[in-house]
């Protein structure tokens, strides 16, 4: 069972809200105190509680009611008997109400208002996770909470298929005599002799064992002296453990169910985790290492842990479905589709656009898939400048701060397409999910655009043609001979000068020199040098190049300034 659509109508501040879910990974995203946590409480308290609290009702004076519907595969068909869609036998639509504070969630098929017991509904099975959780005092095969019972129960099940005697892991004897020493010492104090306290051996098997055994790693450092990214992947991962074990036996096997169409009839047994900022405490190649073990996991394509369901307990396949909610670029796949985004629109109304809802063209996705891994950051910022290559991305938050304007306080985030014709798709796809953006592409673009909102071109053919039509030839040697001190790249003007009866001394800086020359020297040497210049800024484009010259610019490009200026208008009026 999947969840797949989902109709909230006064809970919290999602009152209002309809999302339509992908069927295998969502990605929730948006900015802060929107409700992507609310979310996944939400879904918490219908699969997992059995009331709402009065702080979850968003008015007092009316009831809670939530609609969903559950993807039911085939070998699920019968789960909710005879009720499912009458336009699809293979969904179900529920309703959850609640009057008041003071009742509990009642269920009932949305069609012919058969009522469903809460039984039914939570062999769904939502596993819950947050990264307020404290690992500490969770994993520790003696400590029996959390997914401490999970680890403490593979000791039951390793004493419960063997028999053990004390001896196979003490030596009683020589405890007996220990216990001797120490409790001579403790009877010398009053209270111990009062009240007949004394140390004694610990005779339960599944203690002692537990006791004795510690989560440490190669170099023998337990785990509480790992760090945090290390101790919280680990507990992520039992979670789903931690919940399976929580089932009892009855409600266990009330949820599982066997696909007689395999050769071995395995069972199977829907899940639905919920991820609550899962990168939080990790590094970003272990956030996207995670998340894609954890999609992994839910296709059952991880060998080791089918074998370990197989083994604890005897299931053979997830039918699992991911809700993530993150802050990180990097826990995002490479597939828009998968995206959630949570934004207000110009009335200040909440709206969840999902990825699975956008119809693109062929053409046009491919061209998205490929660029997507490198854009991401686009989808968790308020505006997006989107320009063509690394030398414009380099040099647009230098610009920015010389007219002091600062990008992150806007939540405004410049990212590369890699091409100008990934530039309208992109664009396209923003749009899509309710992110305000911008374009800029060369000028030799312009015929073929033209026309596109919020697209802006250059003023000369490129970024780099607008560069040096925006520099002081005074300005761009100094640039050469600060930022490459040792190469003496700003010498090429010395045999241009000559042409204009002008003599420069190699043995001194080049561009304290130009100062000196007349203005309409300095012009005509920059005219008569354009194509060398051109030539060398083209040639050399990079991220940092862009940067770097963008700080030595006389003049920013009225273009560039447009843009900046939209950018925040754009943020400034964003709800």
């Amino acid at each position: 069972m999947r969840i797949s659509t989902l109709d909230i109508k006064n809970y919290r501040n999602l009152d209002g809200v309809k999302i339509k879910f992908h069927p295998t990974t969502n990605f929730i995203i948006g900015e802060n105190n929107l409700g992507k946590s609310n979310l996944l409480d939400l879904l918490n308290i219908i699969f997992n509680k059995n009331n709402f609290v009065e702080s979850d009702f968003f008015d007092l004076d009316n009831q809670i009611q939530i609609s969903f519907s559950l993807g039911v595969s085939d070998i699920e068909q019968g789960f909710f008997d005879d009720l499912f869609d009458p336009n699809n036998r293979e969904q179900i639509n529920i309703v959850a109400i609640q009057e008041s504070p003071d009742e509990i969630i009642k269920f009932e098929h949305q069609e012919t208002k058969t009522v469903i017991h809460s039984s039914r509904v939570r062999c769904v099975n939502y596993i819950n996770y947050d990264s307020l959780r404290n690992p500490s005092s969770e994993l520790s095969f003696s400590n029996n909470r959390g997914v401490g019972k999970f680890l403490n129960h593979i000791i039951v099940k390793y004493l419960q298929n063997g028999c053990l005697q004390d001896s196979d892991f003490v030596i009683t004897e020589k405890v007996d005599e220990f216990l001797i020493e120490v409790n001579q010492s403790l009877q010398k104090i009053k209270s111990f002799k009062d009240f007949s306290v004394q140390a004694v051996r610990e005779e339960n098997k599944e203690n002692l064992l537990a006791k004795l055994i510690l989560l440490a790693d190669d170099n023998k450092r337990t785990l509480e002296k790992l760090g945090y990214g290390v101790q919280f992947s680990i507990i992520i991962t039992l979670s789903i453990l931690e919940r399976l074990l929580s089932l009892s036996k009855q409600r266990l096997d009330r949820c599982i169910v066997e696909d007689s169409s395999s050769a071995e009839k395995e069972k199977c047994i829907p899940v639905l985790i919920g991820l609550d900022e899962p990168e939080i405490h990790l590094h970003p190649y272990a956030q996207r290492s995670l998340i894609k073990y954890f999609l992994r996991v839910v296709n059952n394509d991880e060998p080791d842990f089918r074998s370990l369901l197989a083994d604890i307990f005897q299931i053979n396949r997830l039918l699992g479905q991911m809700i993530v909610v993150s802050h990180s670029p990097n826990i995002l796949l490479n597939d828009y589709r998968q995206f959630l985004r949570i934004y207000k629109d110009d009335n200040g109304c909440l709206v969840v656009k999902n990825g699975f809802d956008i119809n693109l063209d062929t053409a046009t996705e491919k061209q998205l898939l490929k660029n997507l891994p490198y854009v991401k950051e686009a989808f968790f910022s308020k505006v997006v400048i989107l320009v063509e290559g690394d030398s414009e991305l380099g040099a647009f938050p230098i610009l920015c701060e010389q007219i002091n304007v600062d990008l992150d306080e806007l939540g405004v985030s410049a990212v590369q397409a890699g091409s100008a014709d990934s530039i309208p798709p992109l664009m396209k796809l923003l749009n899509e999910f309710g992110i305000q953006n911008i374009g800029l592409m060369d000028a030799d673009q312009k015929n073929k655009y033209d026309g596109t909102p919020n697209l802006f071109f250059t003023q000369g053919k490129d970024f780099e043609e607008d560069m040096y039509d925006s520099f002081n030839i005074v300005d761009y040697a100094k640039y050469l001979e600060e930022e490459f001190p040792d190469s003496k790249k700003a010498n090429f003007f010395i045999e241009q000068a000559k042409s204009l009866s002008l003599t420069l001394d190699p043995h001194n800086l080049i561009h304290p020199q130009l100062a000196s020359l007349s203005p309409e020297k300095n012009q005509e040497l920059k005219r008569l040098l354009k194509e060398t210049i051109l030539k060398n800024l083209r040639s050399n484009k990079s991220l940092l190049r862009g940067r770097d010259l963008s700080k030595y610019v006389t003049e920013i490009p009225q273009v560039y300034k447009d843009l900046i200026q939209k950018a925040v208008e754009l943020s400034t009026n964003a709800k």
